[in-house]
């Protein structure tokens, strides 16, 4: 009889975050007396050994997890369900070996169609998509904070250095139009690297480098790479730290870049942040799957993302303005002894311009609702419905 239900995770905020998801879908379903047991593993390779124990103590075990974790195939329970984001091709042998043999034993799934192809390659058996999920929590209507809002997020799962980047030319782009247009934008961000990321860009306004280099107008690609020395004195106008309240209650600059911590947000108060923006901007190069563009279209905001490589897969073209692509670059990124390939998928920056300049001067044309209801098949419930039925077979 299984009484000791695991759900295993690691530290990722993104990944814990659709572990929990799936525990909510699951809880209303357990039969009474059945423990749950919810594990985050530190990111170590191999696992440990006190991991390893504590897993022999389960009976079900249901796994979200990058695929670069190098399990024992042998601390397994009989049964186990592994849940993957595997957004590029692993290159170690070893994971590789443990992960095809626990996949051959066990029921193992990807959650997009390009996490389910990367694994294959691999010769990792991937029984089906089980695609991440949001919470579908309806958000009063609010008016705009400025006449053109643009909320972006830095940070927001997957590889820091990606989003860094990604976010790195938006707000080069951003300080660019701002010189032009009237708007005002919101970037969240978590904790951990606002501080780090924020000095980036203002090291590059205390340098005078953008607007010298528009002037000179040379390439914006030049002037958002790279990090300087953290500078946390500055005083100019261009950005500011915000609180939710804050703009909640209208106290924003125009004109202006506003630094909000998403970090221990409640979910009101994140969909009210989207809600507070008329268009959202992901440029984000790489995605395992993407979960903010998602969580927007829930709130009925039209889409500006780049083409990395789910977009398409999962935004909806009615909701989206998608960026064209300059160039795809490959990248060996992660630990040494369980690097991965990834693709990065940098937007042409003449089309990224045209999309925020048609959105400031005269708007997309879109169905919000649509939207929302575009974005409800990725709500938590639907979109686990598969391992919630397995778990359950199992159980019953």
């Amino acid at each position: 009889m299984i009484r000791n239900i695991c759900i295993i995770t690691t530290v990722a905020t993104s990944v814990t975050t659709q572990a929990r998801l799936f525990q909510s879908a699951l809880a209303d379903k357990l039969p009474p007396f059945t423990n749950v047991d919810f594990i985050v593993l530190a990111p170590v390779y191999p696992s440990p050994l006190e991991f390893n124990k504590r897993l022999k103590s389960c009976d079900l075990a249901v796994f979200f997890l990058d695929p670069f974790y190098q399990l024992n195939p042998l601390s397994m329970p009989q049964y186990a369900f592994l849940k993957f984001t595997a957004d590029g091709v692993q290159l170690n042998n070893a994971i590789n070996a443990s992960m095809r043999l626990i996949c051959e034993r066990h029921e193992c799934y990807a959650n997009t169609e390009y996490s389910k192809h990367n694994l294959e390659v691999n010769n990792i058996k991937v029984r089906g998509l089980v695609h991440d999920g949001i919470r579908n929590i309806p958000v009063p209507p609010i008016n705009p904070a400025s006449q053109f809002t643009m909320l972006g997020f830095l940070n927001h799962g997957g590889n820091p250095m990606m989003d860094r980047k990604g976010q790195n030319i938006a707000t080069a782009l951003l300080v660019k139009l701002m010189q032009i247009y009237d708007f005002t934008t919101i970037v969240g961000s978590n904790v951990d690297y606002l501080h780090y990321v924020a000095s980036k860009y203002v090291e590059v306004i205390e340098q005078k480098t953008v607007r010298k280099r528009i002037g000179d107008s040379a390439k914006i690609e030049e002037i958002s790479y790279g990090f300087g020395e953290p500078k946390f004195n500055y005083d100019g106008e261009l950005f500011s730290y915000a609180s939710p309240s804050s703009l909640l209650n209208g106290f924003i600059r125009k004109g202006s870049i506003n630094y909000v911590l998403i970090g221990g947000l409640s979910e009101m108060d994140l969909r009210t942040l989207y809600a507070l923006s008329d268009y959202f901007l992901f440029p984000s190069l790489t995605e395992g799957f993407g979960v903010p563009p998602i969580e927007a279209l829930n709130t009925g905001r039209f889409v500006i993302a780049n083409s990395y490589q789910t977009a398409k897969e999962l935004l909806p073209t009615n909701c989206t303005r998608f960026i064209k692509p300059s160039r795809v670059l490959t990248y060996d990124w992660g630990n040494p002894i369980a690097p991965m390939r990834m693709q990065y998928v940098y937007p042409d920056m003449g089309d990224f311009t045209d999309a925020i300049t048609q959105a400031i001067t005269s708007g997309f044309t879109y169905d919000k609702y649509q939207c929302v209801k575009e974005s409800l098949k990725y709500e938590y419930r639907k979109s686990y419905e598969p391992l919630v039925k397995k778990v359950m077979e199992v159980i019953k």
